[in-house]
């Protein structure tokens, strides 16, 4: 499988609650490590069995943001690297059950539609592409154009922008969380629960599609049928990344061969383990500790 997307350095404050707006609060401790939405999807697929290679951009700092990803195997040739910047960067603001972060695309911003069109023109398809929007619109719409019709395309619209109808069309797996969905459709606030997400996907309007739900698991639209998977049972520690392994495994899945409701329950139990320690790359997520969360948990249950 292929990722198209950012590689971050990530400077992260934990706090018994995220402020207000003008407070100052203190933290109760602190982190650096790797990140970026494109790299931690690579490396929770790879950890999870994937074949992966990552198409991202970054500056002359970006040694500590690749070492994992190199260490686990994560093909790293396509990575283009300028030594005049900076790789982007992410300040973290992580409370008990929330975050919010601060990003500086960096070299994530010298990513070109041409180099996605390069590498699909000189390589075999992968099973499967995930792109994000931490890179720039022309990349992500040069990512779908390129491969619709020659592989499995995920697009994971997160921060969240406008996204052209024609597009989305060409996409084959839309996974976003309920703020996406409501913000992607110009809904009002929705509440997030599986309820109120598999009444808006039971209109259609989106096609095959994930959607994150936090403690609430996820709800998954595949040929018109809604299927509602529930969250595993852990002690939350950081929920920093657990969205992207929640996407790394489900990419995972579906270039194993497995149908996107069964990738889905693989993809809530990473998910879980990721929250278990702190920082988006921090937990033993492997398929032995994915298959034991999986051994000890309800089946899905459906709509």
């Amino acid at each position: 499988m292929l990722v198209v997307g950012s590689v971050n350095l990530d400077l992260g404050y934990r706090l018994e609650r995220l402020p207000r707006e003008g407070e100052t609060v203190r933290a109760s401790g602190s982190f650096q490590a790797g990140g970026g939405k494109g790299a931690n999807q690579a490396l929770a697929a790879r950890r999870l069995g994937a074949q992966v290679a990552l198409l991202a951009s970054v500056g002359r700092d970006a040694g500590p943001a690749l070492a994992d990803l190199a260490a686990a195997g994560v093909d790293l040739a396509p990575v283009l690297r300028h030594e005049e910047t900076v790789t982007g960067a992410a300040v973290l603001l992580v409370g008990p059950n929330d975050n919010c972060i601060v990003v500086d695309a960096g070299a994530n911003d010298l990513l070109r539609a041409e180099h996605v069109r390069a590498l699909a023109t000189s390589t075999e398809p992968p099973a499967v592409v995930v792109t994000n929007h931490e890179v720039p619109a022309p990349v992500v719409e040069a990512t779908v154009r390129a491969y619709a019709g020659r592989a499995r395309v995920l697009l994971n619209p997160s921060p969240a922008r406008v996204l052209d109808r024609e597009l989305l069309a060409l996409v084959d797996v839309l996974v976003l969380n309920a703020g996406e969905l409501t913000d992607l459709l110009g809904l009002g606030p929705t509440p997030p629960t599986p309820e109120a997400v598999a009444a808006i996907l039971d209109r259609g309007a989106l096609g095959d599609c994930v959607v994150t739900l936090g403690r609430g698991g996820a709800v998954v639209s595949e040929r018109g049928a809604i299927t509602h998977v529930p969250a595993f049972r852990v002690d939350a520690i950081d929920t920093v990344g657990a969205g992207d392994a929640f996407l790394g495994a489900l990419a995972a899945g579906l270039a194993a061969g497995q149908d996107l409701g069964a990738a889905a329950e693989r993809a809530c139990a990473a998910a879980a383990l990721a929250v278990t320690a702190p920082g988006a790359r921090g937990a033993a997520l492997s398929a032995e500790t994915v298959d034991a969360l999986m051994a000890g948990e309800p089946a899905m249950s459906r709509n």
